[in-house]
């Protein structure tokens, strides 16, 4: 687990977040409090606590947020999650974020797969490990290092992992909230 710090300037208290853990260490994700605590992690680009709580329950978390700041919150199995937009979410989604709980950061095969389609309606996307943060961003046909040299993912830029005692030291010198 990576260390969790101001959760309280978020408007999480500590009973939230202790309750929210312990229910995702019995992997009641779908309950009010991990949802909750999800929700408000995400409102303020807070990855951290995301992460931390899709390793508690050993299960990777997916949250897309779209044009309008809607957040949608689902859960999958210890090795995948789909990006699944649901009905009534407003393309372009400013980002997608999944987590793979206790491994590498990379763009596996399905995520690949995902930012393929995704390719005109997504602007940004996160996969958050255990060292830390893979960003790309979806910049369509410029001067840059991208995931493939061609189809889709030429779009896609390829990004270095940013660890998370680096993420949380620059996420504190520029705070930015993700949902307006």
């Amino acid at each position: 687990m990576i260390p969790v710090m101001d959760i309280k300037s978020i408007g999480i208290t500590y009973e939230q977040w202790t309750s929210a853990c312990f229910q995702a260490e019995s992997r009641a994700v779908e309950s009010e409090e991990v949802q909750s605590v999800q929700r408000r992690a995400a409102q303020h680009g807070r990855w951290d606590l995301v992460y931390n709580l899709s390793l508690i329950a050993g299960l990777e978390t997916s949250v897309l947020i779209d044009a309008n700041g809607e957040i949608q919150i689902d859960w999958g199995s210890p090795g995948r999650v789909p990006l699944r937009p649901p009905v009534g979410m407003m393309a372009p989604f400013r980002v997608w974020v999944h987590t793979h709980p206790g491994f590498q950061a990379y763009w596996s095969l399905t995520d690949k797969n995902s930012l393929a389609i995704a390719q005109g309606i997504l602007s940004r996307a996160l996969v958050l490990g255990a060292p830390g943060i893979k960003q790309s961003r979806n910049i369509g046909p410029e001067n840059v290092e991208t995931i493939s040299q061609e189809g889709p993912l030429q779009h896609w830029t390829e990004e270095e992992v940013v660890a998370w005692d680096r993420w949380f030291v620059e996420r504190e010198a520029t705070p930015i909230e993700v949902v307006a």
